[in-house]
């Protein structure tokens, strides 16, 4: 069977005032492109991460500086005095938190998420983590870090001014205390999760809140950024 070659509809003839509307319409299409592209531009979020494999002596304490530039953020605390001793997190800036609820630094799971929300700790010499005694041979801990294993301190600190958001990963088991592996959030104000050691980019994505309807007025206004070859496609398009 012969084939015809597929003939395209040549756009209709508009008029003047037709035109003017078209060129108002593309305007607007080309200003709201602009802003879909910036929303689904990639994140620039990246998270620091440093492992380590370090043992946090009794009685000297490990100054940790989250983003490597040669000032200590806080200090991490294990501390024996005869019979009794315990760990606590000591900011080492004015402004610096860790998250927290009364007394006490919270042992944060995998996953929690790390930012303006807190709950913050406001203990200037130090919050606590946990306390152990060991009177005639009975041994006693107490806190949310005791016996613990891979848990997190979250931390609020100051990078020339600004919040960002970091954890430390430790282990505490009586007065041994294990810190594996530390990271921070490179853009300020943003929230990062325990645990997390890498960004996560998602550039041309839709959001999880954009729905169909705005994903279908988008492409209804790059179909009258085309001018009026568009709008004549725009009226075939299926709804």
């Amino acid at each position: 069977m012969k084939q015809h070659p597929r003939r395209f509809k040549t756009p209709p003839n508009l008029s003047q005032s037709t035109q003017r509307r078209l060129t108002s319409y593309a305007l607007a299409a080309g200003a709201a492109g602009v802003g879909v592209l910036a929303l689904a531009s990639p994140s620039e979020a990246e998270i620091v991460y440093t492992p380590t494999n370090v043992m946090i002596h009794t009685n000297v304490g490990l100054k940790l500086d989250l983003n490597g530039d040669g000032v200590a953020d806080f200090e991490l605390l294990n501390s024996t005095r005869g019979a009794v001793g315990g760990q606590r997190v000591a900011p080492k800036v004015t402004g610096n938190h860790v998250i927290g609820s009364g007394i006490y630094a919270s042992a944060l799971l995998p996953g929690v998420t790390i930012g303006n929300g807190g709950p913050f700790a406001h203990r200037a010499r130090g919050t606590l983590m946990a306390g152990w005694s060991d009177f005639s041979n009975f041994l006693s801990s107490h806190g949310p870090w005791k016996n613990t294993r891979n848990r997190y301190l979250g931390f609020k600190f100051l990078i020339n001014g600004e919040v960002h958001f970091g954890w430390a990963r430790l282990s505490v088991d009586v007065s041994d205390v294990l810190l594996t592996g530390y990271a921070y959030e490179t853009v300020a104000n943003k929230a990062i999760v325990a645990g997390q050691t890498s960004g996560s980019h998602q550039a041309g994505r839709a959001s999880p809140a954009e729905n169909g309807s705005q994903v279908a007025a988008r492409a209804s206004l790059g179909r009258l950024a085309q001018g009026a070859a568009g709008l004549f496609a725009w009226r075939r398009d299926p709804v």
